[in-house]
């Protein structure tokens, strides 16, 4: 009698066990379906942040791109710069040497043109002066000769008329005289009129000498004139290339600067997306080792458990996996999501350095704490379970 009703006290002992268990296993299955709906929310905000993450990268990419394309095009002009200042530089040069040998030939020429015509002017100066002086010297011992004749001749009159010659003698003495005086008189009065055209042709000479010279140096101060202005244009063209060069030299240089920037932001935005990455990766791979704990300590339960209670658990297993899948097949309606149950563990070990970056970074965090919390309750409540 004693072995019946502990039978039956066991018995109620076990279905008392059996409906705290399937109270448990609900209010397990309960607590789990609501954090899988809260991480599915949060997975989802997290994927959001990826996603703009992402779109910022890409935005920080392409600014990039066209950075460095300006940077090129800036590069390219500068050289071209470059370049046509050398050349201008040479031609410069090249202006200057061939405007001082333009010069120098000018001055030569002109200085030769001046010393040959003076040496002309001084040769045929000579000549004349050398022929009107033998002229001069002829023409005075001819007069010397006639002024000795007629002063013999005089004598002689003198004589004769000292000696009572007749009066008409001594006037054709006399109109003789006269005519030697008026030959005289024709001959140098010529030579009178030659030496002051000479004279007049020397200071015309002299005077065409002074004209070629002055035209000679106002032809060449208006070249040097020209070559100022030429060269004034040249430095103030070459002044405002220089002044180009130093403004491309300084935007290439703040672009250097804004590209090494970039640059900077790239690989930092780089290094946390690989650092999220792999936080990713870690809570995927724990959430996986919690997932085989618990299908470990299912597996327990349902050694304990009698045929009836298997029987029960394996309907409400169904009903889950059913209410599982409506839940995926309503996920992937609404939201287009790509992925399985193992990428449901991607913020339980996300820090909070990875989400620095992020808006509302303590909000994330304090979100991820109580998560980390639900889950170790609901550990604690699944081992309270299997005892």
């Amino acid at each position: 009698m004693a072995e019946p009703g502990a039978e039956s006290q066991s018995e109620v002992y076990l279905q008392q066990r059996v409906a705290e268990l399937e109270k448990n296993n609900e209010e397990f299955l309960r607590t789990k379906q609501q954090l899988e709906q809260e991480f599915n929310q949060k997975r989802a905000k997290f994927k959001e942040l990826y996603l703009a993450k992402e779109e910022d990268l890409k935005k920080q990419h392409s600014a990039l791109q066209a950075t460095q394309d300006e940077l090129e095009q800036l590069h390219i002009k500068l050289s071209e710069s470059l370049a046509e200042i050398e050349n201008i530089k040479a031609i410069a040069t090249i202006s200057e040497s061939t405007k001082q040998e333009a010069i120098d030939q000018v001055k030569k020429q002109w200085q030769e043109e001046v010393a040959s015509l003076q040496e002309i002017m001084k040769e045929t100066i000579c000549d004349h002066e050398l022929q009107f002086h033998l002229r001069l010297e002829q023409e005075r011992g001819q007069w010397a000769q006639y002024r000795a004749t007629v002063e013999r001749e005089i004598a002689d009159l003198r004589r004769k008329l000292s000696e009572g010659q007749e009066e008409e003698n001594l006037e054709n003495e006399m109109k003789k005289a006269q005519e030697d005086a008026e030959k005289l008189r024709s001959v140098v009065m010529p030579m009178e009129k030659e030496i002051g055209i000479l004279k007049e042709k020397l200071a015309g000479a002299e005077e065409k000498i002074k004209e070629l010279e002055a035209s000679k140096v106002k032809e060449l101060n208006h070249y040097l004139e020209a070559e100022k202005s030429c060269r004034t244009d040249l430095e103030m063209y070459v002044a405002v290339l220089n002044t180009q060069k130093s403004v491309l030299q300084e935007d290439t240089e703040k672009l250097r600067k804004e590209l090494h920037e970039v640059c900077h932001l790239l690989e930092q935005e780089r290094q946390q997306h690989n650092q999220l990455k792999h936080t990713w990766q870690k809570a995927n791979d724990q959430f996986l080792e919690s997932q085989r704990l618990m299908m470990r300590d299912m597996q327990r339960m349902e050694i304990v458990l009698t045929s009836e209670q298997l029987r029960q658990v394996e309907e409400l297993k169904k009903k889950d996996q059913e209410e599982e899948e409506q839940q995926r097949l309503r996920k992937r309606k609404d939201h287009k999501q790509i992925g399985t149950e193992d990428e449901l563990g991607v913020a339980l070990s996300a820090h909070e350095e990875s989400l620095s970056s992020f808006p509302d970074a303590e909000f994330w965090c304090s979100e991820l704490s109580t998560f980390r919390v639900s889950s170790a309750c609901m550990k604690k409540k699944h081992t309270e379970v299997c005892s």
